[in-house]
């Protein structure tokens, strides 16, 4: 894609001219040119315009015009996706001088205007400066062509650290392109969808619930499960069947992802595979032998005992890619095999100390101590995080802008998340809905689920996606006291 900014002599693409262009070129998500521009528009700049950008009749009296560098610009736009803030001026303006030159440019321009508030529904404010203010961005030459087009590049690489890839693509897709309705899906069933946080389900003509999904734009991620490529085959079986949609909308990504997660594993829709209830979870337990050394093994973990599964290792929905993992960081750490559970040899040295791949933990080459503390240094990075909070949290998930005519009621309330050692116990209304959950015995709905664990992990303890989502943290052991 070309991020691009335009400054102008004034606000109509017909009448005035470009007097700067600058553009950022993205390839496959790398940074491969800057280029920017001062250009002689042939008329007179007004002097608000000149004090506002700086740019003044005698800096562009030696400039080229735009039919000067109207072939290399063509060259450097054609087969890339225009990016612009409020792309409709930039492309006017493009297009008219073009049109002057007697080039013909047509595009679908990608508003970042319009992807800011589709990604950041939140915010009331997407302009520029509101922008540059939020994210703290740098600027030196605000107003200027390249430093306007920084800006629109600060903003993408916020999007990239905050956003899931798949959301950002369905919206850009959505915002660039038609989709094709599925025959038997009424268009109403579109127009009614928000493009609002939430989560939607499709229904066929019997009733029976054929897929549920999450969005930041419900509408979007909609549009793009019927987009005219179909990209996978679900869609397109999807798309034969579907006859309705509702939705459920939600004031952030935070509460639409602990909505959809839940609703899979209780609704069971047709076509949903990923997060479908895992009936085994498999992980890593390390205990020592008698000679002290660590020795590892495949256990089911127990689902009912958070504490016992924060003081094992990883968490796998299989107990062969359990295994998978265990080889790669015996075999990536010279761990012994025998001790790591992958030979069953029950003494001597492993067939990796014969090769030279094991140091010789297993004949007791390598001491207890040393070995045990490589053990622990190959087991970090799929250590389990433990629940951080003396007691269960109560998580405020903010309502939506009333300032959103798209707003709905759900997301116009405030809604409060009850958490407690990383087990989601759901929404409560009040305090003694509260007390219920926090109460309620583990042969309810209070078992760890490994995919509601990723989310509440994503979420809460990265401080920048609980300031993009204003969500509140709050411990409750000041109201409860102390639990038995």
């Amino acid at each position: 894609m070309v991020l691009l900014d335009c400054e102008t002599t004034g606000g109509k693409a017909t009448v005035d001219r470009i007097t700067e262009i600058a553009l950022i070129v993205i390839t496959d998500g790398i940074i491969t040119e800057r280029w920017e521009q001062l250009i002689n528009p042939g008329i007179s700049i007004p002097p608000w315009i000149s004090k506002l950008t700086g740019i003044s009749n005698s800096m562009l009296a030696g400039k080229p015009s735009f039919e000067t560098i109207a072939d290399e610009l063509i060259d450097k736009l054609q087969g890339k996706v225009l990016v612009a803030h409020n792309a409709r001026f930039d492309y006017g303006f493009l297009k008219n001088e073009f049109k002057r030159v007697g080039i013909e440019y047509t595009t679908k321009p990608l508003c970042s205007v319009k992807l800011s508030r589709r990604l950041n529904p939140q915010f009331k404010r997407h302009g520029l400066d509101a922008i540059i203010e939020r994210l703290s961005i740098p600027m030196s030459a605000r107003h200027r062509a390249m430093g306007d087009t920084e800006a629109i590049l600060h903003l993408f690489q916020h999007f990239s650290q905050t956003c899931e890839p798949e959301e950002i693509e369905a919206i850009c897709k959505s915002l660039r392109a038609n989709s094709s309705l599925p025959s038997h899906l009424p268009s109403g069933e579109i127009q009614k969808l928000p493009c609002r946080p939430g989560v939607y389900r499709f229904y066929s003509e019997n009733g029976q619930l054929l897929y549920v999904g999450k969005s930041i734009s419900i509408r979007d991620r909609v549009l793009n499960h019927f987009s005219s490529d179909h990209s996978n085959a679900k869609d397109l079986k999807i798309s034969q069947l579907i006859t309705h949609i509702d939705y459920t909308e939600t004031p952030t990504d935070f509460g639409a992802q602990l909505l959809e997660n839940t609703e899979i594993k209780t609704l069971m829709p047709a076509y949903n595979r990923r997060q479908t209830k895992t009936r085994k979870l498999y992980q890593l337990e390390k205990t020592t032998d008698t000679s002290g050394y660590a020795q590892l093994q495949i256990v089911l973990a127990d689902t009912s005992d958070v504490s016992e599964i924060t003081q094992r290792f990883g968490l796998f929905r299989s107990k062969k890619k359990a295994e998978s993992t265990l080889r790669y960081l015996a075999e990536a750490n010279q761990l012994c095999h025998r001790l790591s559970g992958l030979e069953k040899k029950a003494s001597g040295a492993c067939f990796a100390h014969q090769i030279r791949r094991c140091k010789g933990a297993c004949v007791h080459k390598e001491s207890a101590e040393h070995y045990n503390l490589r053990v622990e240094m190959s087991l970090s990075s799929i250590k389990n995080l433990m629940w951080p909070w003396a007691s269960a949290i109560l998580v405020t998930e903010p309502a939506a802008p009333k300032h959103d005519k798209n707003t709905a009621s759900d997301s116009a309330t405030t809604h409060y998340h009850l958490i407690d050692q990383w087990i989601y116990l759901g929404r409560v209304e009040d305090e003694s809905t509260m007390h219920d959950r926090l109460n309620a015995t583990p042969t309810n709905t209070s078992h760890f689920d490994l995919d509601a664990y990723l989310i509440l992990i994503r979420f809460l303890l990265n401080p920048e996606l609980i300031k993009q989502h204003q969500l509140q943290i709050t411990p409750l052991t000041h109201q409860l006291g102390e639990r038995g």
